[in-house]
């Protein structure tokens, strides 16, 4: 029976390879030609001349590396991009299976990564998602390990992360929170360690620029700039998608309802940040109340901040795109893998089936005749009721990470009978 189950295991790995190999000749959501314009202006101008924030320098040179060997390689860019995709993506399965195995998750929940519809129209679609993912994966399996050299090493990647895609900002200022906590409380400085080489590679990047363009703080500028007027949702089933549709314009996309309407002299752009400030403080709180921090010489604490701060962020900031919510359902599947709570498990399951509605609704899956035969009239009344159960699914782990009452660290802490 073991044999067997093994056998269908890699059996369902390959599936999952052949339908990503399968679709890479799809061209994908229009933002691949975008990262294309990035990546051969990079190619042919330089960094310099072609850097305009949005994301950040580190993704720009992979763009630029996707340029050149489609270029070098005479291959349509959205397959190279595709097959970049494709090695991270690989990548991000791997260092999952490590985590699970860490962790003592079983390794079947890889196959909800592998071949869950959400994660294969993302792929399709040709997201670069996957791509900051695996840094982030590989910071979280390296900062199990609570020592000094841990935390640099994982600081490596999360340096990376941090220079590619704005996402991971939430991170950082959940990870800063939380190092503050552990050294004001307990004069524990270690868990700052991790923002070492994120300060190194950033100041690498600014001299960069200062040294060719004379701006030392152009990288700063972009980092800065992610917070200015932006749509009130873009596509994202979250709270803020009610009341953008009850605010639109019939015949008007969604994403034409700005974020800095204002409420009583405050707009909703500072309702969402000071929401995910407190949440943020109130999770880290519950954490260090915890005294019952290490497992088996295990610290779950900033794989559970990353997780935590991913995950409500779509959810409570405005301006939230349909793919923002990936890293998140990625770390949710350890999630699924510890905790006993059925509530929960639903919870997490229907968030993802909810983004793949919501994707496939918006683009569908490629050019893949046979699936696109599942066709349905996707319009925002329906996604206007997807949001709603979104937002309360949402709202359910939400409260069930913050009450004291609930045994979610607990469960997560402790390993799992197989």
């Amino acid at each position: 029976m073991k044999k067997t189950a093994i056998i269908l295991f890699w059996a369902a790995i390959l599936a999952g390879l052949v339908l990503r190999y399968m679709s890479l000749s799809y061209m994908g959501i229009f933002d691949m030609a975008t990262y294309h314009q990035w990546g051969l202006s990079a190619f042919k101008d330089g960094l310099t001349n072609s850097y305009e924030g949005i994301y950040y320098p580190f993704q720009y040179q992979l763009f630029e590396l996707g340029a050149w060997l489609s270029i070098k390689l005479n291959t349509e860019y959205f397959i190279i991009y595709k097959l970049i995709n494709l090695l991270f993506d690989c990548g991000n399965l791997i260092v999952l299976y490590l985590i699970f195995k860490k962790i003592n998750v079983s390794k079947y929940y890889l196959l909800l990564y592998w071949l869950h519809p959400w994660f294969l129209i993302m792929f399709t679609q040709g997201y670069c998602d996957f791509q900051f993912t695996f840094f982030i994966l590989c910071f979280i399996l390296f900062s199990f390990k609570a020592t000094s050299r841990n935390y640099l090493i994982a600081g490596i990647f999360f340096g990376f992360a941090l220079l590619m895609k704005p996402q991971v900002q939430v991170i950082a200022l959940s990870l800063f929170i939380y190092g503050l906590y552990q050294y004001f409380k307990n004069r524990d400085i270690k868990t700052l360690h991790i923002f070492v080489f994120p300060a190194i590679l950033f100041i690498d990047y600014s001299l960069y620029f200062f040294v060719r363009s004379g701006n030392p703080f152009r990288l700063l500028r972009t980092f800065v700039d992610v917070g200015g007027a932006m749509p009130l949702t873009a596509n994202f089933l979250n709270g803020w998608f009610p009341i953008a549709y009850y605010l639109n314009t019939p015949g008007d996309p969604i994403y034409s309802i700005t974020d800095n309407i204002m409420i009583s002299n405050t707009s909703f752009k500072s309702i969402a940040l000071l929401t995910l400030l407190l949440l943020i403080c109130l999770f880290v709180y519950k954490l260090n109340k915890n005294k019952n921090n290490y497992i088996n010489k295990i610290d779950y604490n900033l794989f559970l901040v990353t997780v935590f701060s991913t995950f409500i962020f779509p959810f409570v900031m405005t301006s939230a795109h349909e793919n923002h919510l990936f890293l998140a359902t990625v770390l949710l599947i350890p999630i699924l893998g510890k905790v006993k709570n059925l509530v929960i498990k639903l919870s997490i399951h229907i968030i993802l089936l909810l983004q793949c509605i919501n994707l496939y609704g918006f683009y569908g899956y490629g050019e893949n005749k046979i699936i696109n035969r599942i066709h349905f009239s996707y319009n925002y009344e329906i996604a206007f009721v997807l949001s709603l159960i979104a937002f309360f699914a949402f709202l359910t782990l939400v409260i069930y990470f913050l009450s004291p009452k609930s045994n979610f660290l607990t469960q997560i802490k402790q390993s799992n009978i197989r």
